[in-house]
């Protein structure tokens, strides 16, 4: 039996003896174990499974110098992994602060459940740091994970309070594209974040992502600020160094069989090459200027028996390249691309080009109804002004911001003016708004409420936009939101129309598609030639995602010429208006009083009352399901 002192000794020298210094992909190879709950091959991690991510993690390592790193990656590629290795080496290996934000709270819930406990779990080096006695204490939960030397904080993306706090060194974003672009109105989330890390000269970001629309893609406008690095492989046959593109993937007709095609000797490369072509593979900079690393990978580099085949790939996209929703998580999800739907993109420049001789204010000719759309912001009213006529033809008589604080009476009396004061037509005649939708959405529901409850101008709408795809622009009846102290409907009380905005960006959008090679006096949508830019930034601010059905704000975009258009529109469609159904004998009387010179011998007359519109018979159904009408 040795002496005591000895054992004493050697235990304290081993205590005392410097920690040897790892990376990120080494602390993996060494400690790390997938659990079966998150990964399909359950065991000791093995960087060599995936070569392509050893130099982004160990980017990620506390000696590296590089503060930020962008992943844009397709599915099942091992993006995730990256972030728990990082997390995991942290705790164990560089404590320090640490934060996970991931899109929403709900999601963090998800996250902590099937991604971090397990790692935590399965890893012994980390179940030893979050031993029982840890997992109880109250310093530990689904948001807080307190380790010696540092925690871990694990925040949404949606939620201001989780994401402005204590300083943190290090950051993960997870699944960054559906994160919001405005948080609680206190701005980017990624600005927020930014905040929390100033006060560590070597503090570390990771940003991951699979791509969604282009311009509306956060992860892909990081990647176009980085470095842009892309994985390149060395062909079997001619050595040349490339990265692997779907264009170049070929398949026969049985779809039984897929190649890749050497974009320098044309020869056809068979998957199973694929093993050692990335373990030899490397990446190469684009963009070398930039400080940021940014790193992209497609679904092609997926390694044998992790992912989906090649053949696989070409059986998928023969059944959904057809449809768009289905083509659009092709390319996202699959290819780690940014979908681009070119039928329905409109350019604000070529809209700015089809302004027209005309100036703000004025009236055209052929235009006999005016209607408003006014949005609400914190600090200002958005306003625009449209005329109306036959065919549901639409002029942008006027677009303009009054800035001043809703919940101060100066600004609801200033736009009571403008909504009051007529506009001199072509001919000579004054023409008044004949009805303004206003938002009622946001902070000031109430001032919004008590305006249109005056009704001091000409049929005042509350309004609330709606996202029912395929829904009515303006639902057939209001509801009454005056309600007494025992929650009774007070009579005349203000009413509140829902306008389907998502219907109203299909009609604008579809509508300024046709007027592309239209001659200017058939186009369904006209523009003055005062509009600023911006005006036209704002209307095409948003773009159609297919495969989620809804709409999306484009990267650092404002829309709020885009709402009041939809709402000036809707306000045209008021029960006393109608535009889409007034009859041609209707226009004529208005083109009668309106489109004229006045007499000189004659007095201006007030502007005529607008036709009765016609209304559709109620439908009444027989036996049998067919319908007439009565």
């Amino acid at each position: 039996m040795q002496p005591a002192a000895p054992l004493f000794l050697n235990s304290l020298a081993k205590a005392l003896k410097p920690r040897k210094r790892l990376t990120v992909s080494q602390w993996a190879d060494a400690h790390r174990v997938l659990s079966s709950k998150g990964s399909s091959e359950a065991g000791n991690w093995k960087t060599s499974r995936t070569p392509y991510l050893a130099e982004i993690m160990d980017s990620l390592s506390e000696r590296s110098s590089t503060q930020r790193v962008v992943l844009m990656f397709a599915a099942q590629l091992g993006k995730t992994e990256v972030g728990l290795n990082w997390v995991g080496y942290i705790m164990d290996h560089a404590p320090a602060p640490v934060l996970v934000v991931v899109p929403t709270i709900q999601v963090r819930q998800r996250w902590v459940k099937q991604r971090l406990h397990p790692m935590l779990d399965e890893t012994p080096v980390l179940r030893q740091i979050f031993d029982v006695k840890r997992k109880r204490d109250k310093a530990n939960s689904d948001e807080i994970k307190d380790f010696p030397g540092g925690m871990l904080v694990m925040g949404g993306a949606n939620s201001p309070a989780s994401l402005a706090s204590m300083p943190i060194r290090f950051v993960l974003c997870d699944e960054v594209d559906r994160f919001p672009w405005d948080v609680g109105g206190e701005g980017d989330p990624l600005g927020l974040i930014d905040e929390r890390q100033k006060t560590f000269p070597r503090r570390k970001t990771l940003l991951v992502s699979t791509p969604t629309i282009k311009h509306a893609s956060r992860i892909d406008a990081e990647y176009q600020d980085s470095d842009q690095r892309r994985y390149f492989l060395s062909c079997p046959e001619c050595a040349h160094e490339q990265h692997l593109v779907w264009g170049n993937l070929g398949w026969n007709n049985a779809l039984t069989e897929a190649w890749y095609t050497c974009s320098e000797c044309g020869s056809a490369i068979s998957e199973s090459h694929k093993t050692t072509m990335l373990a030899n593979g490397r990446w190469i900079a684009q963009n070398p200027e930039s400080k940021t690393r940014g790193y992209h990978l497609n679904g092609l580099y997926s390694p044998i028996g992790l992912g989906f085949k090649w053949v696989e790939l070409a059986q998928e996209w023969a059944k959904v390249h057809a449809d768009p929703a289905q083509l659009k998580r092709f390319i996202n999800t699959t290819l780690g691309e940014v979908w681009e739907d070119t039928s329905n993109t409109l350019k604000h420049q070529k809209l700015e080009q089809r302004a027209e001789a005309w100036q703000q204010k004025t009236i055209p000719t052929g235009c006999y109804i005016l209607t408003a759309g006014v949005d609400t912001q914190d600090n200002r009213l958005a306003i625009q002004i449209l005329g109306h006529g036959r065919q549901e033809k639409v002029w942008v008589i006027d677009y303009f911001e009054m800035p001043g604080h809703p919940g101060r009476p100066e600004l609801w009396m200033k736009l009571t003016a403008v909504l009051n004061t007529p506009i001199i037509n072509q001919h000579g005649h004054e023409m008044t708004i004949q009805a303004t939708a206003i938002d009622s959405g946001g902070h000031f529901t109430h001032e919004v409420y008590q305006f249109v409850r005056g009704m001091s101008a000409r049929r005042l709408m509350a309004i609330k936009g709606k996202n029912t795809p395929g829904g009515a622009l303006l639902a057939g009846r209001p509801s009454i939101q005056d309600v007494n102290y025992r929650g009774k409907v007070i009579k005349k009380g203000v009413k509140l129309w829902l306008v389907g905005v998502d219907t109203g960006k299909h009609t604008l959008y579809a509508r300024l598609k046709g007027d592309e090679d239209v001659p200017e006096a058939e186009r369904m949508i006209h523009f003055n030639q005062d509009l600023e830019q911006d005006y036209y930034k704002m209307l095409t601010a948003e773009v159609y995602d297919p495969e989620k059905n809804r709409w999306v704000l484009r990267k650092g975009r404002r829309n709020e010429s885009l709402d009041t258009w939809i709402y000036g529109v809707a306000a045209a469609h008021h029960p006393e208006i109608r535009v889409h159904a007034m009859r041609q004998k209707d226009w004529d009387l208005l083109k009668e009083r309106l489109g004229s010179e006045p007499q000189p011998d004659q007095p201006e007359l007030p502007e005529p009352e607008l036709p009765t519109p016609t209304r559709r018979k109620p439908t009444r159904r027989r036996k049998g399901g067919f319908a007439t009408n009565f």
